[in-house]
């Protein structure tokens, strides 16, 4: 018999930012959701300075999510690394949030490439991506925490992606968190070969749904389900090729 594949499902507490964390837990429960990505928690961004994730406070907060039957699913760092100026801070606050995901049983954090500044070169950026990710990777990996790089900003091509991944296949603890509207800005309907390069280090996915730009109107967020992104066929390729 073919082998079915469930995808878990988790939500980014970046769509509820007014409700504190006891309510996140009992909703994120009723609705039959397997984990939190954490993206902000009542107003604070940073991993350490998280109350529910500070020492003192942790072995309770993982009792709490346990009685819920929720799982921190993943953290969202604004960490990225195409400018150099703001890169050494960059590398400091991955390296907090992965102490503070390697104490709350936190799976990974997400990393940004993400843009391809005026006056720098293309070349000089992605090596500079290269070089965070796999620093932040070394520091991650005794504590049990990888890194995904999300598809975002100038970060979402083929040609772009290519040479990074090639430098990283072998780096066991970094993958791929693929945002699905920002594929879709590049690619529309033919992102299929965009997808089969990225699908062995895909890790997490971003599923959102917008209204595609026409030359009238700008693109226009909108619920999974009444926008253009192909959702079903992703779907259907994720779930083939085993995620």
């Amino acid at each position: 018999e073919k082998e079915v594949t469930t995808m878990k499902l988790a939500a980014t507490t970046l769509g509820c930012p007014d409700w504190d964390f006891e309510k996140i837990l009992t909703q994120f429960e009723k609705m039959g959701l397997d984990g939190m990505e954490i993206r902000g928690l009542e107003g604070e961004m940073d991993a350490d300075k998280i109350s529910y994730f500070l020492p003192e406070n942790a072995e309770d907060t993982l009792r709490r999510l346990a009685e819920h039957h929720v799982k921190l699913a993943g953290f969202g760092t604004s960490c990225n690394f195409h400018n150099a100026d703001q890169y050494d801070d960059a590398i400091l606050q991955g390296k907090r949030s992965i102490d503070v995901c390697g104490r709350m049983q936190i799976p990974f954090i997400r990393v940004f490439g993400d843009q391809f500044p005026e006056g720098s070169s293309r070349e000089e950026v992605i090596a500079r991506v290269i070089r965070g990710l796999r620093e932040l990777c070394a520091y991650g990996e005794p504590k049990n925490v990888e890194v995904y790089l999300e598809i975002h900003g100038h970060f979402n091509t083929t040609e772009v992606l290519e040479p990074i991944l090639k430098e990283m296949k072998d780096v066991q603890n970094f993958g791929i968190l693929w945002d699905i509207e920002h594929s879709d800005r590049a690619y529309g309907d033919n992102v299929e070969s965009f997808y089969r390069l990225i699908q062995p280090f895909i890790r997490h996915v971003h599923m959102k749904d917008y209204l595609r730009a026409t030359e009238s109107e700008p693109f226009r967020l909108c619920l999974v389900g009444e926008g253009e992104i192909p959702i079903p066929t992703l779907v259907s390729w994720l779930k083939r090729d085993g995620y």
